[in-house]
């Protein structure tokens, strides 16, 4: 069913498609974390094994994380929030079908209690852990493997693309290892070229804080709409990748926005489908996808990304996180200094690594 043609069923018969949305401002008043409820009064009356009670609570520590990025209090998801969830589990984990059963699994029961309890304004009527399990593909089959290209094979593709602005997207993504969210979301603010003209033209060029001092690089922040990553991180910027975003800059609407990347059609931030689409103009058909193989997508810059620093480059699994955004651990850098300090230290450990190592694609 159509996402209108189910709000049409629901304004007929005066239901809300996202009846806990209303309620998340006041759990977010409240110094309760209804998970402790449920652990307390149901989870430690459980005779488990302590293995079992540790996935108990990584899953519900995974679910505040990923409801936090998402903008919403955990105890009150719609069935988009879970589904995406499931998808978080399949591409960024590489979870099994078996492993996202079971943190659903332990989702929903701590959800079944909430709806138990009359203190909670869960309805039994409204489940959308259970209304997202399913529509959800998770039959167990082996998830098919992305494409393997070459660098070579990468140079061609980018070679191709002859409009400027689309090659930065695609390259930045390759060299960066970042969503596409996390594209549309860069401001002027956090990236630093050096560059005489475009610096006095741009005079907001890279002065976020966390790049005090560090010239040709990238702030990604982890706070921002649909970036999904656990923390924030600096990244370098190679010569590549200078000289190509140098050219964009140059042809960019001379407006008043504070984002990087702006759209054709009225010159606004960007989506991440846009993105996602400019991919598979220049990718498919050649690589679409196959019955062995995942297509090319957006997503395939960070795939191929961490595979270079994990697998190629056998760079330490502790760095490779911090260059993705989710390392180390599972907690929420919120205190500014903390954040200087976390950034400090790993931007300095790879910062060399990366600009001697990272691949070149001959642009």
């Amino acid at each position: 069913m159509r996402d209108s043609d189910r709000q049409t069923i629901a304004d007929a018969f005066n239901r809300d498609l996202d009846p806990l949305a209303k309620y998340t401002q006041k759990f977010d008043s409240i110094e309760i974390n209804p998970f402790e409820l449920y652990i307390d009064e149901r989870l430690s009356k459980k005779d488990l094994a302590k293995g079992t009670d540790e996935e108990y609570r990584r899953s519900f520590q995974q679910w505040q994380e990923f409801m936090y990025n998402e903008k919403r209090h955990f105890a009150c998801p719609n069935k988009t929030h879970v589904s995406r969830f499931i998808d978080y589990l399949q591409e960024e984990r590489g979870n099994a079908a078996g492993t996202i059963k079971n943190r659903l699994m332990y989702l929903n029961q701590a959800y079944k209690y909430w709806q138990d309890d009359a203190a909670f304004p869960h309805s039994r009527d409204y489940n959308p852990i259970d209304l997202a399990k399913k529509t959800a593909d998770l039959s167990g089959e082996p998830q098919k493997k992305l494409q393997r290209l070459t660098v070579n094979e990468l140079s061609k593709k980018l070679q191709e693309i002859t409009n400027i602005r689309d090659q930065a997207f695609v390259l930045i993504q390759l060299k960066l290892g970042l969503r596409a969210s996390e594209v549309c979301n860069i401001k002027i603010s956090e990236i630093h070229l050096s560059n005489t003209v475009i610096e006095d033209h741009y005079t907001k060029m890279g002065t976020a804080k966390a790049l005090d001092d560090r010239r040709n690089a990238i702030y990604i922040p982890h706070d921002r709409e649909r970036n999904k990553s656990r923390k924030p991180r600096v990244l370098p910027l190679d010569y590549e990748l200078r000289e190509v975003l140098l050219r964009y800059i140059l042809i960019r609407p001379d407006i008043n926005e504070p984002w990087l990347f702006l759209s054709k059609i009225g010159r606004q931030k960007l989506k991440y489908s846009d993105i996602n689409k400019i991919w598979k103009n220049y990718f498919h058909p050649e690589y679409a996808e196959t019955e062995r193989f995942r297509a090319v997508t957006s997503h395939y810059g960070r795939h191929r990304f961490t595979t270079y620093w994990g697998v190629e480059q056998d760079l330490s699994r502790e760095l490779v996180k911090y260059m993705r955004g989710d390392t180390p651990g599972g907690s929420k850098l919120e205190n500014l200094d903390v954040m200087d300090e976390y950034i400090h230290t790993y931007y300095e450990d790879i910062e060399t690594i990366y600009r001697e190592q990272i691949y070149q694609f001959g642009l």
